[in-house]
């Protein structure tokens, strides 16, 4: 009977020292647990709080260089547009230059009528900011090209004309005011104070509202309009003495503002 009491105390014993060690490792096994759950809720809690910071690269050397050539490559494409948009209006604004010339040659006779163009004589014209002149005995005539085109609202009395073209409304400089004050510059020049009459001359599908100018005119209409002039006021002799003025100024001058 003793025997058994000491065989059930054994084995009570022995069960309850196996329980303890199990029951002294869980609360470190769940602690441990614990300790990792804890670090992988942190990293997670890292990860949603800086996810912008672990997403970004680096800026390098090679960012910036790439970007300084996107900068370079807009800079480029805007010059292009602007050089193409500032070549195309130069080529129009000549081509109309070089109509009034013609409409000025195959019209007037040349015993009677000089005409000094800008891109016959750049240099002497460019210094008078003139466009074209024409001499003759019946007067000098300062041919200022204008190249806007649609209807035109003329304000004689006003520094700008409102202009339709396009669908779109533009402000024009007084062309009058400008014309005449090239042609006093060059009434200058020529030292004569009377016998300088001025002309803007408009592309022909320009219209103007409510009736055109006396000193206005298209351009298949310039050469009638210094027809119109008839009265003899200078010599063959002085227009010959003004275009000498006209082709040796410009040498040590600069450009006449209007």
């Amino acid at each position: 009977m003793v025997r058994w009491i000491l065989v059930c105390v054994f084995i009570v014993s022995t069960h309850v020292l196996s329980a303890e060690p199990t029951s002294g490792n869980e609360p470190d096994k769940g602690a441990d647990v614990q300790i990792t759950n804890a670090a992988s809720h942190q990293a997670d809690v890292l990860t949603k709080v800086q996810p912008d910071v672990q997403s970004q690269p680096e800026f390098t050397a090679f960012n910036l260089i790439a970007l300084c050539f996107l900068v370079y490559l807009i800079w480029t494409a805007a010059r292009y547009i602007y050089m193409r948009k500032r070549e195309a209006n130069k080529a129009q604004a000549d081509k109309l230059k070089w109509q009034v010339y013609r409409s000025l040659t195959t019209s007037l006779d040349a015993k009677h009528y000089t005409i000094l163009t800008r891109h016959l004589y750049p240099e002497q014209l460019e210094a008078l900011s003139l466009d074209c002149v024409v001499l003759s005995p019946f007067g000098i005539f300062v041919v200022m090209v204008v190249e806007q085109s649609g209807l035109i609202a003329v304000e004689t009395d006003s520094q700008v004309w409102p202009c339709r073209h396009k669908n779109k409304t533009h402000y024009l400089a007084n062309p009058l005011t400008a014309a005449a004050q090239r042609a006093s510059t060059l009434a200058g020049v020529l030292n004569t104070p009377f016998g300088v009459r001025w002309l803007a001359v408009f592309p022909d599908d320009a219209e103007f509202s409510p009736t055109r100018p006396t000193d206005c005119c298209k351009v298949s209409e310039v050469s009638l309009d210094i027809l119109r002039y008839t009265r003899c006021q200078f010599s063959h002799e002085q227009v010959s003495l003004f275009e000498q003025a006209v082709l040796s100024y410009g040498q040590g001058h600069k450009r006449l503002s209007a």
